[in-house]
């Protein structure tokens, strides 16, 4: 029909013989692969059968195919097919592979779930296994969404690849499954706290890092990202980030134009700006020396040891902004002000980072005042 839209044909895995070997070493030793001395031919004993072939890698390929073909593909088998698609077609971060790979380590690789032929997979089979992860409450909502986001991606991928015709996950009721309870609770540093931290830290590199980050409202990749002429007069422009690669993206998280926006520099921020800039004179970067960034575990480790050594509760770096943002609200910022420092897209975003940070010491007073 004349101006009908056309379709691709969805992408096929063409997986190249490393990868072809790699998997096929988890179910067969190849080192026992041999040649017939009448004709060459390589071959491989499998169950009394002979598989046979001119070349190796011809071999490899129907080794391939009796073990991960479309008959015997599991979500066990089609696991690693998945990871490579994913870092090749996808922008995918490392980060998020490794957490994966932990995930199916921990939860679904060699469970009789994974070893069911995908084709004979059913609804049932998976609602069976769910049950069981969730009895007793034994999971969170969040790790059983993580678990479930991996096998949807192998289901969905067999389907383009015409493995299975659908995604039986799909027709599951998750309303059925109950789950272990979370602890959401986000706790910032008080102001007595941010200030008795500020006080015992030195004034080596990462010491100063950590303080003015008490004087700012950034995400730590931001802090990393952060350049010397991005400071002007008695202002900072956040305008790029280093991702957990250590890599320099020109842009914000979450790439929303709101994300850039410019930070006021207070006195004391301007004044330990001087001495990161002493120690680090040669740097285009204010929190780059010789090429490498500010490293997160290194930040948080600091952090830890000097709230170890005052006898506070550590909060990781990322609280750092929760901490700054909710002690300016409490003080009497406005909620919209906030927004624009924080480069939220929304109000809702904001409200979910300011906590109340009134100790109850300070409640009891406040009512004494009022209602005496």
């Amino acid at each position: 029909m004349h101006g009908a839209m056309i379709i691709p044909p969805a992408p096929i895995i063409i997986m190249n013989i490393k990868t072809k070997e790699k998997q096929l070493k988890r179910v067969c030793d190849l080192s026992k692969i041999k040649t017939r001395p009448d004709d060459g031919r390589m071959y491989f004993i499998i169950n009394r059968k002979s598989i046979s072939s001119s070349t190796y890698e011809g071999l490899i390929d129907k080794l391939y195919d009796y073990f991960f073909g479309d008959n015997a593909a599991t979500m066990d088998t089609y696991f690693e097919t998945w990871m490579e698609w994913r870092e090749k077609e996808t922008s995918v971060s490392k980060k998020t592979i490794k957490e994966n790979r932990f995930m199916w380590s921990s939860l679904l690789k060699d469970q009789d779930i994974t070893l069911i032929p995908l084709k004979d997979l059913s609804a049932k089979d998976l609602i069976i296994y769910f049950r069981n992860i969730t009895k007793g409450r034994q999971i969170t909502r969040k790790r059983f969404n993580d678990l479930k986001s991996i096998m949807n991606g192998i289901l969905y991928l067999a389907v383009e690849n015409d493995i299975i015709e659908r995604n039986c996950l799909r027709d599951i009721n998750y309303k059925q499954f109950s789950y272990k309870a979370e602890n959401t609770r986000i706790t910032p540093y008080t102001e007595e706290e941010r200030l008795k931290i500020i006080n015992r830290l030195g004034n080596d590199f990462y010491s100063l890092a950590i303080k003015l980050d008490f004087y700012l409202i950034l995400r730590i990749g931001e802090l990393k990202g952060l350049r010397w002429d991005d400071i002007s007069g008695d202002s900072l422009h956040v305008q790029r980030f280093v991702d957990d690669r250590n890599e320099i993206i020109e842009d914000i998280k979450g790439h929303a134009g709101e994300g850039k926006r410019y930070m006021p520099l207070t006195p004391k921020a301007k004044e330990i700006l001087v001495q990161i800039r002493a120690l680090n004179p040669n740097s285009e970067y204010i929190f780059i020396r010789n090429g490498q960034p500010l490293a997160t575990v290194t930040f948080n480790r600091r952090l830890k040891k000097c709230c170890e050594d005052l006898g506070i509760e550590y909060r990781s770096s990322h609280k750092l902004r929760f901490s700054t943002a909710s002690i300016m609200y409490k003080n009497g910022m406005e909620d919209t002000e906030l927004q624009k420092l924080l480069g939220h897209t929304s109000l809702n975003m904001t409200h979910h980072y300011l906590r109340n940070i009134t100790s109850q010491e300070e409640t009891a007073s406040k009512m004494r005042a009022i209602l005496d």
